[in-house]
């Protein structure tokens, strides 16, 4: 499947609405184990609320290698582009951080449970 971002969201991708409308696009096709190529042609504008949006809910249910796997980007300026993989990297280091401290939060409940 193709999804063009200027088709379905215009040419400023900038909103957390907006990239939640292309996360429900992407995950019902991942669901079903599809290839989903993104076109970016003709996107102007590229923000961070929207990567949120879309890829950073994605990693809430995908690792990285699987996104990118699964994912295309086409027609996508060095900017964009860049932007998106500066972001995942983010989003996946806020994500281990956040499974690093969960793990951290247990093992001390479980400390303490046993010093009592």
């Amino acid at each position: 499947m193709r999804i063009k971002l200027l088709e379905i969201i215009g040419p400023e991708c900038v909103s957390l609405d907006q990239g939640q409308k292309l996360y429900y696009l992407l995950f019902n096709e991942l669901k079903g184990k599809n290839t989903v190529e993104v076109d970016f042609q003709g996107i102007e504008t590229l923000y961070s609320p929207f990567l949120m949006g879309s890829l950073g809910k994605l990693l809430g249910h995908y690792d990285k290698e699987k996104l990118m796997q699964e994912l295309v980007f086409c027609n996508i300026t060095s900017e964009h582009l860049k932007s998106v993989n500066e972001f995942i990297d983010r989003a996946e280091n806020q994500l281990t951080e956040q499974g690093y401290l969960q793990t951290m939060r247990e093992l001390f409940e479980e400390d303490e449970l046993g010093d009592l």
